[in-house]
């Protein structure tokens, strides 16, 4: 388990070096002090903290806990692959087709994926989620998310 989250540790350290610096090229909001990088620079630091604090539980030798090895035949190991490469997708597809029609979609697949099958829940969380996340940051905060098809009817 140590080398395990030696592992997970180094690459969250480096995920969250990494949005952190992303964040801070971020132009500065003339209005609002905070500007767009501050909430991703809030996470970024989180996630820094809790995998600096992963690798150091692992080096102090409090790692619990034994990695079975991963096998295909595994639906955990299948759920996440699919979970990954579903996120992948929504990165590459986000600019191009919109933030709404990604998102409803992406969520839609999330909760299938990860065992969900109520229709109700699989109709209207993935819509009042992403309606609930665009109005946020949209109306709230005015920053744009990407409109992508939909840019004609939003303005």
């Amino acid at each position: 388990m140590k080398q395990a989250d030696l592992i997970s540790g180094g690459v969250g350290s480096l995920i969250g070096i990494y949005a952190i610096w992303e964040a801070q090229r971020m132009p500065a909001d003339v209005i609002m002090k905070i500007g767009p990088g501050f909430f991703p620079t809030i996470l970024a630091s989180m996630l820094l903290i809790f995998s600096l604090l992963l690798m150091l539980n692992a080096l102090r030798g409090k790692s619990k806990g034994e990695v079975p090895p991963l096998r295909w035949s595994d639906p955990a190991v299948r759920r996440g692959l699919c979970l990954l490469v579903a996120t992948a997708v929504f990165c590459l597809a986000l600019k191009p087709i919109g933030f709404i029609p990604c998102a409803i979609v992406f969520l839609f697949l999330m909760m299938l994926v990860l065992g969900n099958r109520k229709p109700r829940a699989l109709l209207m969380a993935p819509l009042i989620v992403t309606g609930g996340i665009w109005l946020t940051f949209e109306k709230l905060l005015h920053l744009e998310l990407p409109s992508g098809i939909l840019a004609p009817l939003l303005g």
